[in-house]
């Protein structure tokens, strides 16, 4: 059943409180004033915020899983180091420049040191992730003998750990975006070179 209209704007209006200020730092009132409800009113729709913050995970998830193309056919039509970077670039792209996964990352970082549930849950979307996805990928190029030999596991991770850094400087420095896909696009060509048989 989908959500009613006032359901999306309490879970659009707590995510952006909770991407400034934090889970904790942000009150019931808060998000309800910021659509022009009072606070009690959040409670026709949610038990309270830790049910609603439940929702804008999930609704997250769901968003975020969809647009990075998690799933067991990820990356099956990677077969060149050509194919590998137009893949991860489409997946950067998505989560550069849509606002959900944006938000998701600010709030993760806020919250990380304060509570083990959003540590967990910033390992899991920026290493594991990303990591289970590439991993398969490269086990599989390394057996068709598209890649040079080596861990799987550890080439996912020379391949994803400089992206993430530039990810994180746009987070905090919009501004800096062009310069940072410029050196994440001269990581992949570098990586390519270094590993791929067939470019």
């Amino acid at each position: 059943m989908p959500r009613t209209n006032a359901k999306e704007k309490l879970i659009d209006a707590a995510m952006e409180l909770f991407s400034v200020k934090g889970y904790d730092g942000t009150s019931v009132d808060e998000i309800a004033e910021s659509i022009g409800i009072k606070g009690p009113t959040i409670y026709k729709y949610y038990k309270g915020k830790e049910a609603l913050l439940q929702a804008i995970i999930e609704n997250a998830d769901m968003e975020y899983n969809k647009g990075m193309g998690f799933g067991i056919n990820a990356g099956e039509n990677v077969h060149t180091g050509r194919e590998l970077k137009e893949f991860a670039m489409k997946s950067l792209m998505f989560t550069i420049d849509n606002e959900t996964a944006r938000r998701m990352r600010k709030l993760l970082t806020i919250e990380q040191y304060r509570d083990v549930k959003f540590a967990q849950r910033a390992t899991k979307h920026q290493i594991s992730n990303i990591v289970s996805m590439y991993v398969p990928v490269f086990r599989r190029l390394i057996d068709e003998g598209v890649m040079l030999n080596g861990n799987p596991e550890v080439i996912a991770l020379e391949f994803m750990a400089p992206v993430s850094l530039m990810l994180q400087m746009c987070d905090r420095e919009p501004q800096k975006k062009d310069d940072a896909l410029r050196m994440i696009e001269e990581h992949m060509d570098i990586f390519v070179e270094r590993y791929f048989i067939t470019k």
